[in-house]
């Protein structure tokens, strides 16, 4: 099966807190799928930096640690940021300078390893060309 998709950092956000009852239903049922094995989707290394930095400032380290160990044990695969991953990001920041660099590594990567889709609802991920950004689907 190839990956189909890179899951942002916020989904995440509202796969651990999420702000509806569709959001929590839509999500769950994706990790629900990535644990059986039905759908094939990861994230980029730099998630998890986002992940400490954002949600461990609230939260603390410990709960951060335990929910990416229960991310990897839901059979979502963490990429590491590579060269080819490294360069596009690089030219996304050029073209887009307001789009954060941990974002433009999530896109590269989206756009690299996973038929160029990312799952957010990240307005600027819009913008980037060849990008398809997917929610509640």
């Amino acid at each position: 099966m190839a990956l189909e998709a890179i899951l942002d950092t916020r989904f995440y956000f509202s796969y651990f807190n999420p702000e509806s009852e569709e959001v929590a239903s839509w999500s769950r049922e994706l990790i629900r799928r990535a644990s059986r094995g039905e759908v094939e989707v990861a994230s980029s290394a730099v998630t998890i930096a986002e992940l400490y930095g954002t949600m461990g400032r609230a939260l603390g380290k410990d709960v951060v640690k335990m929910r990416i160990t229960s991310i990897k044990a839901s059979n979502v695969k963490i990429l590491p940021v590579n060269e080819r991953v490294a360069s596009l990001a690089g030219e996304i920041a050029l073209d887009h300078p307001e789009i954060p660099l941990a974002d433009a590594i999530i896109a590269a990567t989206a756009l690299i390893h996973a038929k160029s889709t990312v799952i957010t609802d990240d307005e600027h991920f819009k913008e980037i060309k060849g990008l398809k950004v997917k929610w509640l689907k």
